[in-house]
C-alpha cells in the first residue's frame, strides 16, 4: 500500500512539475513573443524614420541644385546664398555651407551675427577649429550676451574634451538669459557635465 501512495504522490508531482515546466515555457513564449513584437515595431519606426530621413534629404538636395541654379544668375541674391548656405549645412556638407556663409558674409551683410554663428559651427565640422572659436569669440566680444554664440563656443569645447572651458561658457550662456530657451539648454548641459565629471 505504501508503494502504492508513493507512487501516486510521485506522479501528482511529476504533474505539477510537468503542468509548472509547461506553464513557465508558455510564460517564457509569451515574454518573448511580447519583446519579439516591441522590437518588430521599434524596428519599422526605425525603417519609416529612416525612410522619412531618405526623402527629406532627396528633396533637400533637389532644392539645394535649384537654388545653385538660380546663383548662377544671381550670385549675390541674399536669400539664394543664406539658403544655399543652410541647406547644405541641413545635408551635412559643411565644407560647401561655410563657402555660402563666407560669401553672404563678405559681399553681402557682414553683421549677420547669425549667419556667422552657422558659419563658425561650418568651420568646425570641416576642421578648423581654432578660426571658428575665433569667429564665436568676435561674435561675444560685440554682443557678449549672445546666447547662440555662447552655446555654440560651448559645444565645440565640449566636442574638443576641453570640458573646463564647456563649463565656463555653458556658464556665461546660462546666466546671460536664464529663462531664456537656450539658457534652459544651457543649464541642463551643465548638469550633464557635471554628473561626468
Amino acid at each position: 500500500m505504501k508503494t502504492t501512495t508513493a507512487t501516486a504522490i510521485a506522479v501528482t508531482i511529476v504533474g505539477v512539475v510537468g503542468m509548472g515546466s509547461w506553464t513557465l515555457s508558455r510564460m517564457t513564449i509569451s515574454a518573448n513573443i511580447d519583446a519579439g513584437k516591441e522590437k518588430a515595431l521599434q524596428r519599422a519606426s526605425q525603417r519609416h524614420a529612416d525612410e522619412e530621413s531618405v526623402a527629406r534629404e532627396r528633396k533637400l538636395t533637389s532644392l539645394l541644385a535649384t537654388i545653385e541654379d538660380s546663383l548662377v544668375a544671381r550670385p549675390l541674391d541674399s536669400m539664394l546664398v543664406v539658403s544655399a548656405a543652410n541647406i547644405s549645412y541641413d545635408l551635412g556638407k559643411f565644407e560647401q555651407a561655410s563657402r555660402y556663409y563666407r560669401r553672404f558674409l563678405d559681399s553681402i551683410d557682414p553683421s549677420a551675427t547669425a549667419v556667422r554663428v552657422d558659419y563658425a559651427y561650418s568651420l568646425f565640422q570641416t576642421g578648423k577649429q581654432d578660426d571658428a572659436i575665433a569667429e564665436l569669440e568676435a561674435v561675444i566680444q560685440k554682443d557678449p550676451k549672445n546666447q547662440s554664440a555662447l552655446f555654440n563656443i560651448a559645444v565645440m569645447y565640449t566636442q574638443l574634451r576641453n570640458m573646463e572651458l564647456a563649463v565656463q561658457w555653458f556658464t556665461r550662456c546660462q546666466q546671460a538669459d536664464p529663462s531664456s530657451e537656450i539658457g534652459q539648454r544651457a543649464a541642463m548641459a551643465l548638469k550633464e557635465l557635471s554628473k561626468n565629471t
